[in-house]
């Protein structure tokens, strides 16, 4: 069970280890596996609902095409792994955020619940790709607090570097279809805006992190043109020039 540490004089808050997950987390694969390896070493400990899984599985096969019957055999290897997962009973508590989207209500209410009676008095991540749609001021008097997918991940990295570095290397070693090298694993954080975590990966494995151009895309430095500076006496002949 992953106990609330204390946070050294002088550190950054350390994000809450307890997390209930929004259905778009899940989406993403690679992304899915950290998250799931992270509550495996218990650096974090995970929660859900079955409206959640719901959405989630829905909508993976509807705009991703994915195989539903694969979905569903993913389904089962998660709740197996994760005791308690489940988070029921907060119905009661959605008109308590009408000032959340409608269709993520169903989202803080269950966050919401799992702060007061399943983990009272511990602070709870909301833990979601669509920020915006959980304004902060809907948590204003709660123990929750809602991060991006990518800020918490940072954030949990840059309480516990070590430790993340080693769960994020023992998810990349266990991928089969397809495997992911080094520099091929920084690539897909990057992909997904996990900036601290994927820079300090890219330095303790030796690789080249990729930066994200304006556009969304991704480049390395070193496959860009080297621009050469002027020599100092063409330089001075044509500053001479009239």
């Amino acid at each position: 069970m992953v106990k609330r540490r204390q946070t050294p004089s002088g550190r950054a808050a350390e994000p809450p280890r307890v997390v209930l997950i929004d259905a778009n987390v899940f989406f993403a694969p690679r992304m899915r596996d950290l998250v799931m390896h992270l509550h495996a070493q218990e650096l974090i400990n995970i929660h859900w609902t079955k409206e959640i899984e719901a959405e989630w599985t829905r909508n993976v096969v509807a705009k991703q095409d994915a195989d539903a019957e694969g979905i569903q055999a993913c389904l089962r290897g998660m709740r197996d792994a994760v005791d308690g997962w489940e988070v029921t009973g907060y119905a009661k508590h959605v008109p308590k955020f009408e000032t959340v989207d409608p269709k993520d209500q169903h989202v803080a209410a269950a966050a919401y619940k799992l702060s007061l009676d399943d983990w009272p008095g511990q602070p709870v991540a909301l833990v979601t790709k669509n920020v915006k749609d959980f304004p902060a001021t809907a948590f204003a008097d709660t123990q929750l607090t809602r991060y991006s997918l990518s800020g918490y991940i940072d954030a949990l990295y840059a309480a516990e570097p070590e430790r993340v570095v080693k769960v994020a290397e023992g998810c990349r070693k266990k991928l089969k279809a397809p495997t992911l090298d080094k520099e091929r694993y920084v690539a897909v954080l990057m992909t997904h805006k996990c900036v601290g975590l994927a820079q300090g990966l890219a330095k303790a494995w030796g690789v080249e992190c990729p930066v994200v151009d304006k556009d969304g895309t991704l480049y390395y430095e070193s496959d860009r043109p080297k621009v050469k500076a002027p020599a100092k006496k063409a330089a001075a002949k044509k500053a001479a020039k009239p």
